[in-house]
């Protein structure tokens, strides 16, 4: 799709709210993950917090080529708009302080997901201040922008400032960055930017890169070309205690008693129960298909929650399983949750022509809980001893 217009005629602004919409989407995004359980992991963690700064320095040099080559065009020639082209400025100065602090806490996430809590709080403040503003420029200030200055001077501001300084990887990553989810006129009002071979290399070539970075840091299903499931959540609930769940779950040898597929588990290096940092491996039978995983404990709270880790070996695939037992009225709420942490797509690929069953495991991950919870039940009526 082409899009025409007349050079001589009013500037075409609809470019300030493509941008403004791509601003709004990945800090939306970045709030979800951070927000969500089960929360990034290391890989992921690292993603977001780079892609955060890299998002605040797009926004700093976004203020900075309006209040220092658009809006002066606009000022001298329309003198009556010069206290809504203050607002723009007072607003611009407003929001440094918030860009600033999601700057510094995305930094200090990168370190420590101990973080998380703080980068949350500043992204909300960022938003609380930043969306207002994107709305009054894009309902207010585009329109008088647009009567101001012809389609040819639109051009060559956003040319001159916006596209031109940037080098071939800039110019690829912001590019990839405004255009994802656009289709028809606003897709093309943006690609129509770029020069025909640039933008060929760019759309055909480059959108592979920026696909793995997204995945990277969204994990989600729209950049994937993995068909493995990535995550899933089930519960399930019980009229036994925490206590006495926990006494089941916590004690790996007695997997087998519960998972459709797991068969058996023993400890490794001396260890006999799930503190942080215990190892164990895990035998699984599913179909015709034995594997064997090593795992390692990362989260032990007796009575509350229990998680480990996964690891594949020369196989690649890391995969986190999470359970918290949350007390109830009458019991205990099992919740379950599992997050595909690696997997290389030739492994990918061959799991899911040899594994059949995981092509949907809701239905057998839930029955899992079922036999865990009856087991606690049984324990708990015959008094068996809990710690």
């Amino acid at each position: 799709m082409k899009v025409h217009t007349d050079p001589a005629g009013p500037a075409d602004t609809r470019v300030m709210g493509i941008v403004h919409s791509a601003l709004r989407r990945d800090l939306g995004r970045a709030h979800a993950v951070l927000a969500e359980w089960p929360y990034p992991f290391d890989d992921q963690r690292h993603a977001v917090a780079d892609h955060l700064v890299w998002m605040m320095d797009f926004l700093h040099h976004h203020h900075d080529s309006e209040d220092e080559h658009l809006y002066p065009i606009v000022r001298a020639r329309n003198p009556a708009v010069q206290p809504l082209l203050d607002r723009m400025d007072a607003d611009h100065r407003s929001i440094l302080p918030a860009m600033a602090a999601v700057t510094s806490t995305a930094t200090d996430y990168r370190r420590s997901a101990d973080a998380r809590e703080a980068l949350l709080g500043a992204l909300e403040d960022l938003r609380a201040l930043l969306f207002p503003h994107l709305e009054r420029e894009e309902e207010r200030m585009m329109p008088i922008v647009s009567e101001t200055i012809t389609e040819a001077e639109w051009r060559e501001w956003d040319d001159r400032y916006n596209v031109k300084p940037l080098g071939p990887l800039e110019l690829s990553d912001q590019g990839l960055f405004i255009l994802d989810g656009l289709d028809g006129a606003d897709r093309a009002a943006i690609t129509e930017l770029v020069p025909a071979i640039p933008r060929w290399i760019i759309l055909h070539l480059m959108i592979r890169r920026y696909r793995r970075q997204a995945f990277r840091r969204w994990r989600s299903r729209e950049f994937s070309s993995l068909r493995t499931t990535l995550r899933g959540r089930q519960e399930e609930v019980t009229a036994a205690s925490p206590a006495a769940v926990w006494n089941v779950l916590a004690d790996v040898t007695r997997v087998g008693e519960w998972s459709h597929e797991c068969r058996g588990a023993r400890w490794l290096d001396g260890a006999d129960g799930a503190v942080v940092g215990a190892r164990f491996v895990g035998s699984s039978k599913s179909g015709v298909m034995r594997w064997r995983r090593k795992c390692t404990i990362t989260v032990a709270r007796p009575g509350r929650e229990l998680a480990w880790t996964t690891h594949g070996g020369v196989y690649g695939d890391h995969t986190e399983w999470r359970y918290t037992l949350e007390p109830t009225a009458t019991g205990t709420r099992i919740v379950q949750t599992y997050r595909v942490l690696a997997m290389p797509l030739w492994f990918d690929r061959l799991a899911w022509l040899s594994t059949p069953a995981h092509h949907d495991r809701r239905d057998a991950l839930h029955g899992d809980l079922a036999r865990l919870a009856r087991l606690a039940e049984a324990a708990e009526r015959t008094g068996a001893e809990l710690p």
